[in-house]
């Protein structure tokens, strides 16, 4: 099975920002999200970096 993966909305490359504004959504690859970052700050609610592997804490085991 091929990951399917999200297009930036500038270029071929692939997304890594999804970019949510009440109007709608806009999908970057981090060079372009860069590049219109000053603009996208002002227009957008929430950018949310696509596939980040979010680190889970690891807990110490009590000792008994």
């Amino acid at each position: 099975m091929t990951e399917s993966w999200i297009k930036c909305d500038s270029c071929p490359a692939q997304a890594k920002w999804l970019i949510r504004s009440t109007s709608g959504e806009l999908s970057f690859c981090s060079h372009h999200k860069n590049k219109f970052s000053e603009g996208l700050v002002k227009w957008s609610y929430e950018m949310v970096e696509l596939n980040k592997k979010e680190e889970v804490p690891q807990l110490e085991k009590a000792v008994k």
